[in-house]
């Protein structure tokens, strides 16, 4: 409900004093005479505060389910039309990159191909296995030939070291046979290592002559299968665009919806808020009318409505934020405290309101 405090405030303080003047307030002529005005004073006091709580009342009043009805209906029509406002642009048919689908061809055949590659690794491994196993002997051979070239010269320089002192050797002559000691182990290591290559190589060009026609095989497979994904990836390039044009078109289609519907939603919004306005103005009016003759009948100063502050309308706010203004809702009063000189006219409101 909008705010209307004030209003009401000042609509009931002109009924009230209005009818206390009609029933307490003496006649000019009496006024000459001091002591009948303390009389009448005496008589008719003017005092204390009333109030009247507003919910209770509302429950009650015969129009109170059709304002809630229209609050209702007006939060429903606040949020859809919010809804439709979110701004949203029809989407723009994109430049498609032909990119991704090359590379997903290119990616499919280098996946086929690291397949069919892997298996024939590991035909070369078999058959470099069977090929080692099969002519180890001859590896050794060659292996032995190279360490008893070096043996034979080391132990007869290791004897000579040994037995220095006995054949008289001079430092320089130690040292020459230490010297060589050293360039026969890296000599012969050398010579082993050459060995060892001679060898791979050996082996190698036994399993490339062995598995000549599978690589062949696997090459010409390759090529091809390049074109033919190519063709895949072509075609499902053309059936992207076709699939990004239709969803132009609903999207187009969606925003001219909306649109009318945001037209017809605002339409019906107002013209809720108007209906709203106008109930809650009859009702506050009627139960304004009810309190101002309870407040002279009791003789009160003045009569207020009632209203727990709510935070409905702040979480609502905070849960939704709106895109656009809303109006205000009324508060149909003030928070009053009781106290010694309040009187709850609640009761005898709803025994007369309707």
């Amino acid at each position: 409900m909008s705010n209307y405090r004030l209003k009401a405030a000042v609509i009931m303080t002109g009924i009230i004093f209005g009818g206390l003047w009609f029933y307490g307030t003496p006649k000019p002529e009496k006024v000459e005479r001091p002591q009948n005005v303390e009389k009448v004073k005496k008589e008719n006091p003017i005092h204390g505060f009333g109030y009247v709580d507003f919910e209770q009342v509302l429950q009650k009043h015969s129009k109170g389910a059709e304002l809630k009805e229209l609050i209702g209906k007006e939060i429903r029509l606040q949020l859809e039309l919010n809804e439709l406002l979110r701004p949203i642009s029809p989407p723009k048919l994109p430049e498609i990159d032909t990119t991704p689908f090359e590379e997903s061809a290119r990616e499919k055949n280098m996946q086929n191909l690291i397949s069919q590659m892997a298996e024939l690794r590991a035909r070369k491994k078999r058959i470099a296995a069977e090929y080692n196993k099969e002519n180890e002997a001859e590896y050794i051979r060659r292996r032995n030939a190279i360490r008893e070239v070096f043996a034979n010269e080391a132990f007869n320089i290791t004897l000579k070291l040994q037995n220095s002192e006995r054949l008289k050797l001079t430092p320089e002559q130690v040292k020459a046979f230490e010297k060589r000691l050293d360039e026969i182990t890296i000599e012969r290591n050398q010579k082993q290592l050459e060995l060892r290559q001679e060898w791979a190589a050996e082996v190698e060009a036994y399993v490339n002559e062995q598995t000549a026609e599978d690589q062949a095989r696997i090459q010409r497979e390759a090529k091809e299968n390049e074109e033919k994904y190519g063709e895949e990836a072509m075609k499902k390039l053309r059936e992207t665009q076709e699939r990004n044009k239709k969803l132009m078109e609903a999207a187009i289609q969606e925003v001219a919806i909306r649109n009318t519907r945001r037209t017809e939603i605002f339409e019906e919004l107002s013209q809720t808020t108007k209906d709203r306005a106008k109930l809650e103005d009859e009702i506050i009016e009627s139960i304004t009318n009810e309190a101002g003759k309870l407040g002279a009948m009791y003789k009160l100063q003045m009569v207020f409505v009632r209203s727990e502050p709510s935070k409905t309308e702040e979480n609502f706010s905070q849960a939704n934020p709106m895109l656009f203004k809303l109006p205000k809702v009324k508060s149909p009063g003030t928070l009053v405290f009781e106290g010694n000189d309040t009187k709850d006219l609640t009761k005898d409101l709803l025994k007369t309101i309707h």
